[in-house]
């Protein structure tokens, strides 16, 4: 649990493995963040030496603030601080050293043993562990941990424990402060938000595709998603829930997000009496990858992202996928083909979309034919598509489709 604290250390992982272009991504992931924060008492978020740190006008704020952070993508973990002047430190080390006594480090001291008072709970044993990004610092990291851990012994009575403490104080030298922390809250790591351009999500109202959008959204992709409704109007559809989804995944961006939903009416009409039952299914999907296409170019979008999982259903076998995207002339990014549904199901309890997802909804998909052919050849849908003038089908669809802005809810 967060604490009142002025700063908030925010670390990052995978940008620092960036070469010339990690300014580019630093930018966009402190731009995210203030986005992320607005409307909160926020002094500054300033880059010191691979971490950002956060000033709070208003300390008691720090659990929220540190809440809304762990949800910004590029992040890989938040600590509420407690950052002790280097001015503070140096003349009494300097002292010390000079005169040859135990180096006492007073105010370092102070703050840990303020942070275990604050932290302990029903702690039986505690440990220090000190890193040094500025390496000029006086004293090594094992020398810093000793006199820290001395005075924390001696105010609180707590035994210190090399291996597996109940409470870990962290310190951190930096140049111009030290950084004494216990929490490491765990954020989603990954790259910022809209960093690796835009994505066309096919959205249906289950489990996978609100997962597959989530890791591509942690990928730096900003999602537009498309959603075919049954029924001749979206008041007939009902599409709340799908709205309501993409509320979710909102939580995880710091602009809305758009939804474009479509009618399926367009494919339904040219494909009765052309397509045959075991056919209809694979034939539908290719209607949904051809608009979902064409929609994506119209609002630049440079990939289609799917929840397509390998031999989970009939029309995500390998063949028909291939077969249903044989002329497709956009990327089709399936982040979920590798992993079975348990995986999935666990990753969509993580985001928070389980419990809508798995909410009665009539997809499209499901009222499709219950024997789909397992083993579709390219040539024969394209003969299908030219037949019942899926290019027609296509362009209706996508003439009647409806965009929306959605918030996080």
């Amino acid at each position: 649990m967060a604490f009142a604290t002025p700063i908030i250390a925010c670390a990052y992982a995978e940008i620092a493995l960036k070469g010339r272009n990690r300014k580019v991504f630093l930018r966009k992931l402190i731009n995210n963040i203030q986005i992320a924060l607005k409307g909160e008492a926020i002094a500054s978020v300033n880059h010191v030496e691979s971490r950002l740190l956060v000033h709070l006008d208003d300390p008691a704020r720090a659990e929220q603030i540190a809440a809304k952070l762990q949800r910004v993508f590029g992040l890989q973990w938040i600590s509420p601080v407690m950052a002790v002047p280097r001015s503070k430190v140096d003349p009494e080390l300097r002292e010390d050293l000079e005169a040859e006594r135990e180096p006492r480090l007073t105010a370092v001291g102070k703050a840990a043993v303020a942070l275990a008072a604050e932290m302990r709970s029903d702690a039986r044993h505690f440990k220090i562990e000190t890193r040094r990004s500025d390496r000029k610092f006086a004293l090594n990291s094992p020398a810093i941990s000793r006199a820290v851990g001395y005075t924390v012994h001696h105010e609180t009575g707590l035994p210190g424990r090399m291996s597996h403490p109940d409470l870990l104080i962290n310190v951190l030298v930096l140049k111009e402060n030290v950084l004494v922390f216990a929490e490491k809250m765990p954020a989603h790591g990954g790259l910022p938000f809209a960093s690796s351009g835009r994505t066309m999500v096919l959205l249906s109202g289950g489990i996978d595709s609100p997962v597959a959008a989530w890791l591509m959204m942690r990928r730096g992709s900003r999602p537009e998603f498309v959603h075919f409704y049954a029924g001749r109007s979206i008041e007939e559809a009902d599409v709340a829930k799908i709205k309501d989804l993409v509320g979710v995944l909102a939580r995880y961006a710091p602009v809305p997000l758009k939804l474009h939903l479509v009618p399926v009416v367009p494919y339904e009409m040219r494909a009765i009496g052309v397509i045959e039952d075991r056919y209809d299914m694979v034939m539908f999907r290719r209607f949904m990858v051809k608009t979902a296409v064409r929609l994506a170019k119209r609002n630049s979008c440079l990939a289609l992202v799917t929840g397509d999982s390998l031999g989970q259903v009939a029309s995500q076998t390998l063949r028909n996928l291939g077969a249903i995207s044989s002329d497709i002339s956009l990327p089709i990014l399936r982040p979920l083909v590798g992993m079975d549904k348990m995986e999935i199901t666990a990753w969509s309890k993580k985001i928070g979309a389980f419990d809508l997802s798995i909410l009665p909804y009539r997809d499209c998909c499901s009222i499709r034919s219950p024997r789909p052919i397992l083993n579709a050849r390219a040539q024969d849908l394209l003969g299908f598509s030219e037949k019942m003038a899926l290019h027609e089908a296509v362009t209706e669809a996508v003439n009647n489709t409806v965009r929306l802005k959605i918030d996080p809810c």
